[in-house]
């Protein structure tokens, strides 16, 4: 296949605090291009291709906020574990 994506392995080195930014990030860019696929909709006549794009995009943004939330639950299993290892 092609190349790793540089947005997975950026996630794969994030702290939990940065995580928890990204995930709130993408939830918003999420939203922003959710509402340009609305707009396009409304267009006539529809610009498929864009529409195509847009639809891809959102759905690259879900899966990258969805890595983001299960590498921030792994992070917090584990700091739990450790804690919990220290009592």
């Amino acid at each position: 296949m092609g190349e790793p994506s540089p947005s997975l392995a950026k996630i794969n080195t994030m702290n939990m605090a940065k995580l928890t930014e990204k995930i709130a990030m993408l939830e918003e860019e999420e939203v922003r291009v959710g509402a340009k696929l609305d707009r396009l909709k409304a267009v006539d006549p529809l610009p498929e291709t864009k529409i195509k794009a847009v639809i891809e995009l959102l759905a690259r943004l879900d899966a990258l906020k969805k890595l983001a939330a299960e590498r921030l639950a792994g992070k917090a299993e584990r700091k739990a574990a450790r804690e919990q290892g220290r009592m």
